[in-house]
């Protein structure tokens, strides 16, 4: 068997390169020979700072419970900024979160060593910070100090209160940013600077911040992707100066624009068309209330509107007990129709979430209206398994001898499959919110 210490630095810094954080100080602090091989610069090309990442590591509580963890807590927080002193000019993706003075202190010690960036991830998990003028200032230096970066993001870095203040990047990094994220960040902010970002292709901003002319000019460059972001903190919100003249303008001028909504809020938003309008080119839409609600018709009718676009619609609003209900609901109490009507008139949807009780029948129309559906995320508690669909949507005499012999539970599973033509099954509860957060928690 191979030993440990006969093993070349270099493959020994590739190994180290996937270790999490917590485990390249545990190297660090091993012996001289794996500390050398930290000195690789492959063994740092990732460094994700996050206490409560950190803590889930290394305290069985989740936190520091005692003197003890206090006491290793400090001792780790010391190697963290001695690492970044000698090895931080290696550091080319860097996500870190601001939580307390000691996360703040990580960050500045970013901002003095590192600046081959390449990739940088900035949030403030912080309700009040009293550094802000000075992260404000040290986040403007570090990022024209690092100005090849190609993905940028910045989340909850708030600058209220600063009229028209500076945005810390523009016509340095017009040659190298692709990606840019600004989530509730530089809401005070004209947003000028953008128009220099020529060769931007990935811009999220939260509602508030839309401009015709902004994103007329920067689809007709290079931007193919619009993230449009509404959280809990997110503070404005509605957002009428583009009207949907002009987002048929911007579709002119910028053909291959696709904008991705996710809106986790509790404000109203579909049902008056204040925000998501007809022309828009809606690829994906993610929507979560924080209370549990039916599927309105008008939100099924707006989607609609986007069926020459529309690829992705998720709901998935909070709800962690499945519906009782105290009788059958009979199919004209149920949404089976405004979802078999979403699945026509968007022939180009492939992930679809139900979170409604539908029946059987129903989904198997859908799926036979619509093959594309290759990710229809259904819980198993939103399924009947009746077949109560009026006659007039079943004229066609196969579709309807199919989904009389599927709709029962032995046979739908393997029925829905059969359409997709690949596998797919129900899912639990539990998995339902699994993949659901998976993909869309960095939005919350």
């Amino acid at each position: 068997m191979a030993h440990w210490e006969k093993t070349p630095e270099v493959v020994l810094g590739r190994v180290f390169s996937y270790l999490s954080l917590v485990d390249k100080i545990s190297v660090f602090q091993s012996c001289t020979a794996w500390r050398q091989a930290l000195e690789q610069p492959l063994a740092w090309r990732l460094f994700k700072y996050s206490e409560s990442l950190i803590w889930d590591q290394m305290f069985e509580m989740g936190i520091p419970s005692s003197l003890e963890d206090l006491q290793q807590d400090e001792n780790f927080h010391q190697c963290v900024l001695d690492c970044i002193d000698w090895y931080g000019r290696y550091m080319k993706n860097i996500y870190i979160a601001i939580r307390s003075s000691t996360s703040f202190e990580v960050y500045m010690k970013i901002v003095q060593n590192c600046c081959n960036v390449r990739n940088f991830t900035l949030i403030s998990t912080c309700a009040e910070l009293s550094e802000w003028e000075l992260l404000r200032s040290s986040l403007h230096d570090f990022l024209q100090r690092n100005n090849m970066i190609k993905k940028l993001e910045l989340r909850d870095i708030d600058n209220t209160g600063v009229k028209n203040a500076a945005l810390p990047f523009g016509v340095k990094h017009s040659s190298h940013l692709h990606s840019l994220w600004i989530v509730n960040s530089f809401r005070s902010s004209c947003l000028s600077n953008l128009m220099y970002l020529v060769n931007l292709s990935e811009l999220a901003l939260i509602p508030h911040q839309l401009n015709f002319s902004l994103l007329k000019h920067l689809a007709s460059l290079s931007l193919r992707d619009l993230h449009i972001v509404a959280n809990p903190k997110t503070k404005e919100f509605y957002n009428e100066a583009i009207s949907d003249e002009q987002w048929g303008e911007i579709r002119r001028y910028g053909p291959n624009l696709r904008v991705h909504c996710f809106l986790a809020t509790s404000r109203e938003w579909a049902e008056k068309e204040v925000f998501l309008k007809p022309k828009m080119p809606l690829v994906s839409l993610v929507y979560r209330k924080n209370i549990w609600i039916k599927y309105l018709e008008s939100v099924c009718t707006l989607m609609s509107y986007h069926g020459d676009t529309l690829t992705s619609f998720v709901d998935f609003s909070l709800a962690s007990q499945p519906y009782k209900y105290p009788t059958p609901l009979s199919f004209i109490d149920r949404v089976d129709r405004l979802m078999i009507q979403l699945a026509q008139q968007c022939p180009r949807m492939q992930t679809l979430s139900i979170k409604e009780a539908m029946s059987s029948a129903a989904i198997l129309l859908m799926v036979y209206y619509n093959r594309n559906l290759s990710e229809l995320l259904v819980r198993c508690d939103m399924i009947l398994y009746v077949n109560d669909l009026p006659d007039e949507l079943l004229m066609d005499m196969n579709i309807k001898h199919f989904i009389e012999e599927n709709y029962h539970r032995d046979h739908f599973e393997k029925a829905v499959s059969s359409l997709l033509g690949s596998e797919w099954h129900i899912l639990k509860v539990a998995d339902f919110y699994d993949i659901i957060d998976a993909r869309y928690s960095k939005f919350s």
